[in-house]
């Protein structure tokens, strides 16, 4: 089955060993067209890019699972000033 969230948004990836993360706009964008799609949010991951490769932040990454329809809830945490300068690995139903 294709991902038509990953073939919609692969030009606005940044992809690192299969890890594909979006700057926090896109990732809003991203999670929109999930709500459209009934499509559940699970998790968001926190990445820094830097010259010697990405460095994971749970400090500023979230679990939504196991609840559903956590479209308001992502779209909130991205908009925290201090998530703004990390790149978001989105994980929704079906990625």
């Amino acid at each position: 089955m294709t991902d038509l969230i990953k073939e919609k948004y692969k030009s606005k990836a940044i992809v690192y060993d299969n890890i594909w993360m979006y700057f926090v706009k896109t990732a809003k964008e991203l999670i929109k067209d999930c709500e459209q799609g009934k499509i559940n949010i699970i998790s968001l991951e926190a990445f820094k890019l830097s010259g010697s490769g990405i460095q994971p932040s749970q400090e500023h990454s979230v679990d939504f699972s196991p609840n559903e329809e956590n479209w308001n809830r992502a779209i909130s945490f991205l908009s925290v000033e201090a998530n703004a300068e990390y790149l978001y690995e989105v994980w929704y139903e079906g990625y």
